[in-house]
């Protein structure tokens, strides 16, 4: 048995703040509390002798008392569990693979199409942003693609006020090595990354082969994507502890995470090996501007503040508010090219499912004089996918027009959102109706100046929307948009 004044000793210094780990793992054979009762343990655990007492907020061995709360020393003697001992680059890996699926599968696999991204990817070209252009007027669909000219650098054009947003164009490759690899951005210098596009403009895939190339060529990376939209009320902070990590200990063998993985966890921040992947900012719930919530969280967060950042963000959301992510380098995603691009892709998606003649026939098709509109559209990446899908399910039938390309794949998106959004044909047409009366009284109200084209107001959306469904009591606001 220890003499006690070796635990004195040991409590003393312990309580003018010297942790020595040795002196406390000696403790900890020797000690423990059993209700307010202090008690040596023997050698072999079967027999143990009180030497003193633990009552509220002192400790009591023979003639000496000390102020030492007891729920303290409980903890002080709790047995430590090591770390698991975990392959941190492996298990995220392993991780990660489930999030690289091709984001259209879910819209195609009715019909038996699943793709593995490599399948279709066609890489894009990225620009670097400085400035937000300012329109004068509305841009024509047949000269959408035409904002972002090939060569970077200045933008002359007469619907412009500002002119300088591009500073500068990058291939695929070229983003990857110079941006990436080499940390060549001026900002963050490679650390803080946003990318921004239309709605399905790639960037969740561009977002995919970034992360497996990270991967790849950073062997102690650990690279953890957060979809944004999956963190309802948690934080950054919250997310990597009490789910990433807490899968990563059980996948490991572990029950919970101890200090030891915590401790753990974060050297892995400190030794700047791990990259956050935030996928769909403007997915993310927040009670109030998404961008402002997530500039505050990663100011805030211990873990995430040091880790590298890449994000991707629609871009009307960014432009909206556009210096509260100040510190994050911008670069927005480039429309396919035309016919070099959009043939490469189709040839791509049908080549795998034997049908490599629809797609020369398609290609053919879109070269036809009068087809200007539905090639511009079509170097979205998204309205590309679905408009292979409807040559390949109605056998070779190119829309005729615009509203049509739209039509069907309005369609196909209410049976791709049925399962999280069941709707009848009622519903839908109800839904459609009030759509498009907010999109022409948008369009419109030329006079009011409060929200733009991109950006509409909460109570302007309500007079809309806020109609209730047929055959029930819900309203198309809390069917389809307060939910997420």
């Amino acid at each position: 048995m220890p003499n006690p004044d070796d635990l004195i000793a040991i409590l003393d210094r312990i309580l003018n703040g010297s942790r020595d780990e040795s002196e406390i793992a000696q403790l900890r054979q020797w000690l423990t509390v059993s209700g307010t009762t202090l008690q040596f343990v023997s050698q072999d655990g079967k027999f143990n002798t009180n030497i003193g007492q633990a009552q509220g907020g002192e400790i009591h061995i023979g003639d000496r008392h000390y102020q030492f709360d007891v729920e303290a020393l409980r903890e002080l003697l709790q047995p430590t569990t090591p770390a698991l001992d975990i392959d941190w680059h492996a298990v995220s890996q392993a991780m990660l693979e489930e999030r690289l699926l091709l984001t259209t599968n879910p819209l195609t696999s009715g019909e038996g199409i699943s793709y593995r991204t490599e399948q279709v990817y066609v890489p894009l070209g990225l620009v670097e942003r400085k400035k937000i252009p300012r329109r004068k007027r509305e841009v024509s669909p047949e000269r959408g693609s035409e904002l972002y000219r090939e060569g970077g650098g200045e933008e002359r054009d007469a619907d412009m006020v500002e002119e300088i947003e591009v500073t500068q164009r990058f291939e695929h490759e070229e983003f990857l090595e110079q941006v990436i690899r080499q940390r060549k951005s001026p900002k963050s210098q490679g650390n803080r990354i946003a990318i921004i596009g239309e709605p399905g403009a790639g960037k969740t895939t561009l977002l995919q082969q970034i992360a497996k190339w990270i991967c790849t060529e950073f062997p102690e990376s650990i690279v953890i994507w957060i979809s944004l939209a999956d963190l309802q009320s948690n934080t950054l902070e919250s997310y990597l502890e009490k789910t990433w990590l807490q899968s990563i200990i059980r996948e490991a063998g572990g029950a919970k995470i101890s200090e030891a993985d915590e401790r753990n966890f974060s050297d892995q921040f400190k030794q700047g090996r791990v990259w956050l992947l935030l996928d769909g900012l403007d997915e993310m719930q927040s009670p109030g501007n998404s961008l402002s919530e997530i500039q505050r969280q990663i100011h805030e967060g211990g873990w995430a503040r040091q880790a590298r950042l890449i994000l991707t963000c629609r871009l009307n959301l960014w432009d909206g508010n556009y210096n509260t992510l100040a510190g994050f380098d911008t670069y927005r995603t480039l429309d396919f090219s035309y016919p070099a691009q959009v043939e490469q892709f189709i040839q791509q998606w049908f080549t795998p499912r034997r049908r490599k003649n629809l797609g020369q026939t398609l290609c053919s098709a879109l070269e036809e004089p009068g087809r200007e509109r539905i090639r511009d559209l079509v170097k979205n990446p998204l309205r590309l996918t679905l408009l292979c899908f409807s040559w390949y399910l109605q056998q070779g039938r190119l829309p005729e027009t615009q509203a049509e390309l739209y039509q069907k794949s309005t369609d196909r998106f209410y049976e791709w959102k049925q399962e999280k959004f069941p709707t009848t044909s009622i519903q839908r047409e109800s839904l459609n109706q009030a759509l498009a009366e907010l999109s022409r009284q948008a369009i419109d109200d030329k006079d009011d100046r409060q929200h733009t084209r991109f950006r509409l107001r909460h109570d302007f959306v309500r007079r809309h929307l806020d109609k209730t469904l047929p055959g029930g009591q819900e309203t198309l606001l809390d069917k389809y948009f307060c939910c997420g």
